[in-house]
């Protein structure tokens, strides 16, 4: 069988992942109420992540504006608007006390130790724009109200031990970004998720997903990154998936995804990589698909013909 110079399935970097220096923070609002809301949600974090043993806790806890604070940013009003502490041994549970920042638009808690579920409130931070949770020991679900915050970008809690099905309905209007892959996540794909209109990359690859790829899959117009590799997904590959003009990169490759091979997928000009190995696909290789792609490889479907 056909199989032309494999690819990692670990995406290159893909967005900015929160490690650029914070703007100069301001002083605390001047609504007495306001702040004091906002330090009892700092505090009740802080406390519930394990505060005193953190690499880095600067100013933490003291009367200095929360915007001295290690890894806080505040915006012209002296509101906490991001969130910056990772790998600084966070260790515990995340507090629902957290969208007691209400202007809190990134929380980056990457490479720590946060356990257990993520708080089902977390969709009452509703200006968050960027949530990014990856390299942790959460468990359980990704919550419902996750998926359908108005603002949110980009969701990044790969390389966790998330379980459980994806929400199954995605009101995200914004989102560009998902990154769930090195998960347990099982289930199926769902129908919504792939309706978001700014959907750009998916990454669920390394998961227990299962269930066909939805119909709903050919109106990402706007995608161009789908990994889906090392599931358990079944059923056709949607015969209209070359109409994704934008998609670039598709892996689909230790699956048990059955039928032919998509003739559409020869007129998707934009695609470099397609993996679709290690499945149970069967008929012949669309004329002339593997000849613009930088990457192919269809080896071990054992009823797939290249004539």
């Amino acid at each position: 069988m056909l199989a032309v110079l494999c690819l990692s399935t670990v995406p290159a970097r893909t967005a900015d992942d929160g490690g650029d220096t914070p703007a100069a923070s301001l002083p605390e609002p001047a609504d007495p109420i306001v702040r004091a809301r906002e330090r009892q949600a700092l505090m009740a974090v802080y406390e519930s992540l394990g505060g005193p043993d953190w690499i880095q806790r600067d100013f933490w806890g003291s009367d200095r504006p929360v915007g001295e604070w290690h890894g806080i940013e505040t915006d012209a009003e002296g509101r906490v608007v991001r969130l910056t502490i990772y790998d600084n041994n966070l260790d515990g549970k995340l507090s629902p006390a957290i969208c007691g920042l209400e202007r809190l638009h990134t929380l980056h808690l990457s490479f720590n130790k946060i356990s257990g579920a993520l708080p089902d409130t977390l969709g009452d931070c509703r200006a968050l724009t960027n949530l990014w949770l990856k390299g942790n020991r959460l468990t359980g679900r990704i919550p419902d109200s996750v998926a359908v915050l108005p603002e949110l970008e980009y969701l990044d809690v790969h390389a966790n031990r998330l379980s459980g099905p994806l929400p199954a309905m995605w009101d995200t209007p914004k989102l560009k970004i998902l990154r769930a892959e090195d998960n347990k996540i099982a289930g199926a794909l769902p129908e919504t998720l792939f309706r978001q209109p700014s959907l750009e990359q998916v990454f669920l690859h390394s998961n227990k997903l299962s269930g066909p790829l939805p119909s709903s899959l050919t109106e990402a117009a706007s995608l161009h990154s789908l990994l889906l590799a090392d599931n358990g997904l079944s059923g056709p590959i949607p015969e209209d998936i070359g109409t994704l003009q934008q998609l670039t990169d598709l892996r689909l490759n230790r699956n048990k995804l059955t039928g032919r091979i998509p003739e559409s997928l020869g007129d998707a000009a934009a695609l470099q990589v397609l993996r679709l190995d290690h499945n149970r696909l069967s008929g012949s290789i669309p004329t002339g698909l593997a000849a613009h792609l930088t990457v192919f490889d269809v080896s071990h479907n054992p009823d797939v013909t290249s004539d």
